[in-house]
C-alpha cells in the first residue's frame, strides 16, 4: 500500500498543535509564576520550553524554516534534559514516556525544517 503523501502537510500541522498543547498543558501554569526574584532553574527551562513550544508552532507560519530549526533544537534539549533528571530505571515509566513525545517531534522538525 502506497502512502498517502497529500496528508503529510496535515499531519505536519497536527505534530505542531501536540506539541504546543503539551507544553502549555505541561508547564504552562508553572511559566506563568515567574518570579524574579527566587527563580529556581525548573521554573526557567518551563518557561523557556512554553517559549520554544510556541515559537516552534508560529514557524510553520513562515517561508523560511530557520525558526522551526532553531525552536526544535531547544526543545529537544531541554525535552532530553527532562528525561536524564527524571530517569527512574525503567523506559517503561510515565515520566520517561511523556517526554519522548516532544522530543521525537522536535527532532522530525529540527530534521525537516517546514519541509
Amino acid at each position: 500500500m502506497k502512502p498517502l503523501k497529500s496528508l503529510g502537510i496535515i499531519s505536519r500541522w497536527f505534530l505542531r498543535t501536540s506539541i504546543l498543547l503539551f507544553v502549555i498543558a505541561l508547564f504552562f501554569p508553572i511559566a506563568k509564576q515567574i518570579n524574579f526574584n527566587h527563580l529556581s532553574v525548573y521554573v526557567l527551562l518551563a518557561f523557556i520550553y512554553c517559549l520554544f513550544g510556541i515559537l516552534l508552532f508560529i514557524g510553520g507560519f513562515h517561508k523560511n524554516s530557520s525558526l522551526t530549526v532553531i525552536s526544535s533544537l531547544i526543545v529537544f534539549l531541554i525535552s532530553v534534559y527532562f528525561i536524564v533528571s527524571n530517569y527512574g530505571g525503567s523506559i517503561l515509566d510515565f515520566k520517561f514516556i511523556i517526554y519522548m513525545f516532544p522530543l521525537s517531534i522536535s527532532l522530525f522538525f529540527m530534521a525537516n525544517g517546514n519541509n
